[in-house]
């Protein structure tokens, strides 16, 4: 075949996808706007795509969309949850919320299992997730930074926060290579694992005022376009395993 099942496949799923979110923000007004499950949707699929682009490209799909699901899940939850507190009481209760860290570092395990091997991946979540829990006790969590705002902001501590958590699973990445007696990879994993989690964090940190202050403000009328397209992209994609086959040889 000119594409094989397996890309076709990741073709039909990121289609699915695309209608459901695309349906979803056509229904944006019925579900309660921002008030409602969508601004938690939103926040979701927004940075769940940021972590699934950045760790995807430098470990595989498998790693990406398992970080893009459970870190852009555990960060659309935090962040979701700051700004229903900020709307209704004015104040945020959640910014050092250690086990969030500890969640992390076991979603990293979890998503290089099929890549290192299931013992590799259950060393390495459970340092990343010690390593994270101190981390966030220190008030390097993302969510400590919290400011939505109409154009790019870059705080000192929102840098120093995303170099912290770099380091911390940098150093857990090496250290687990060690462990498993993985010596020559250890440091190369180690870099570069510090290296995607360093740029991602520092990505978000300098876009989450925009999209926040975006995601709070989304008007009804805009986000039905944005459904539109989404459905439209839902539909050519999940095309693709059709028109395959019909111009195939």
């Amino acid at each position: 075949m000119i594409i094989e099942n397996r890309t076709l496949a990741w073709f039909g799923i990121a289609g699915t996808l695309s209608d459901a979110v695309g349906g979803l923000y056509l229904t944006y007004e019925l579900l309660g706007g921002r008030h409602g499950p969508l601004g938690l949707i939103t926040r979701a699929a927004t940075y769940g795509l940021i972590f699934a682009l950045g760790y995807g490209l430098a470990f595989g799909p498998f790693f990406g969309a398992v970080a893009g699901f459970g870190l852009g899940g555990i960060l659309a939850f935090e962040y979701w949850r700051i700004a229903y507190y900020q709307r209704t009481r004015g104040y945020s209760p959640l910014y050092n919320i250690r086990s969030s860290g500890a969640a992390r570092g076991l979603v990293l395990g979890l998503a290089a299992m099929p890549r290192f091997g299931w013992k590799f991946g259950a060393v390495f979540g459970v340092i990343n997730a010690a390593f994270m829990f101190a981390v966030y006790g220190m008030n390097f969590a993302p969510v400590q930074d919290y400011a939505p705002s109409p154009s790019l902001r870059f705080s000192p501590h929102s840098r120093d926060a995303a170099l912290m958590r770099a380091l911390a699973v940098g150093i857990g990445g090496a250290l687990t290579g060690w462990i498993e007696g993985q010596h020559r990879h250890a440091v190369v994993f180690g870099l570069t694992i510090g290296a995607v989690v360093g740029l991602t964090g520092l990505v978000l940190s300098a876009v989450t005022p925009v999209l926040e202050w975006w995601i709070e403000n989304l008007p009804e009328r805009a986000l039905a376009t944005v459904g539109f397209a989404l459905i439209a992209l839902g539909l050519i994609l999940q095309s693709v395993q059709y028109a395959v086959v019909l111009i195939a040889p």
